[in-house]
């Protein structure tokens, strides 16, 4: 981590006594502004704040190093204009699975040229890099028990049977005609496709089968294709079926759809970051819920 920084980030903290406070001047969050002044402690190797319930009090160590860079910052803000650091453009930092952040988030992001730094991933590995505080916050279909973290409802997707437009020529496709196969013909048919499935363990075709079947998959001829991008590609150049969310089909897919006879099922995500840096992301909870509802 850059020096520079470090001495920055103290320097707010000294004049504002408070991390929330001086992470608002510059952007930041509250966790990242904490692993800034532990960097700089490390750094210095001396203790810079005794923490209270409510402010932080300098040491002396803190007074004589204030001291020491209060007139170069405050030198280097006036040559670049008088720009105080309230003025930064802080940097959204984000953990989210791949596929609903770049159909649903990004698109808004880059058009309103927000900063901010994405890590991809699966639901355990976001929390270990949230609980290093390597991210701000986590977009998360799964609620862990992870504890100091805070889950806030955000958006609910809804998954559905998909299949390519060429299942419908096999001779034993059940959804012709007018009237709803029998639900042993559609498990025996159901039973009997090409599968691309997003995990070995089955884990969204599980949940589609609980709910149309009440049994386990039993699937023998399936690929794992571990990105919900890849498995519809994969559909619209191939054939096989699978389970997709809506957000990813669109109003005008090439793909078949059967929500009549195959029920489908939704799946809640959630907000999740640090309890106490909950509240200072609101702005970008609204922002993120009015998204993802578009």
């Amino acid at each position: 981590m850059n020096p520079i920084e470090l001495y920055q980030s103290f320097y707010l903290i000294y004049r504002e006594r408070n991390l929330t406070k001086a992470g608002k001047i510059l952007g930041l969050s509250q966790p990242a502004l904490s692993l800034h002044l532990q960097s700089l402690e490390r750094h210095r190797k001396e203790v810079l704040f005794r923490r209270t319930s409510r402010d932080l009090i300098p040491t002396e160590a803190a007074k004589r190093l204030y001291v020491q860079i209060a007139g170069p910052i405050e030198e280097l803000e006036r040559m670049e204009g008088s720009i105080r650091p309230k003025e930064k453009i802080g940097k959204l930092r984000i953990g989210s699975a791949k596929e609903i952040f770049s159909e649903k988030v990004l698109p808004n992001l880059s058009k309103q040229g927000i900063h901010f730094q994405v890590i991809y991933g699966h639901p355990p590995e976001l929390m270990e890099s949230l609980k290093k505080q390597e991210i701000d916050f986590v977009i998360c279909n799964q609620k862990l028990n992870y504890p100091g973290f805070r889950f806030k409802e955000l958006y609910t997707e809804s998954f559905v049977f998909v299949g390519s437009r060429q299942i419908n020529l096999d001779p034993e496709f059940p959804f012709q005609g007018h009237t709803k196969p029998k639900l042993e013909v559609l498990k025996t048919w159901m039973e009997n496709q090409h599968w691309f499935v997003y995990s070995e363990d089955f884990a969204i075709v599980r949940r589609f089968w609980k709910v149309n079947f009440d049994s386990r998959p039993k699937i023998k001829d399936y690929s794992v294709i571990p990105n919900l991008h890849d498995i519809r590609n994969a559909l619209e150049i191939g054939k096989g079926v699978s389970v997709l969310p809506t957000y990813l089909l669109g109003k005008k897919t090439s793909l078949y759809t059967n929500q009549k006879e195959c029920l489908g099922f939704d799946n809640q995500l959630y907000l999740v970051s640090h309890g106490e840096n909950l509240e200072s992301l609101e702005e970008e909870f609204q922002r993120l819920k009015q998204w993802l509802t578009d």
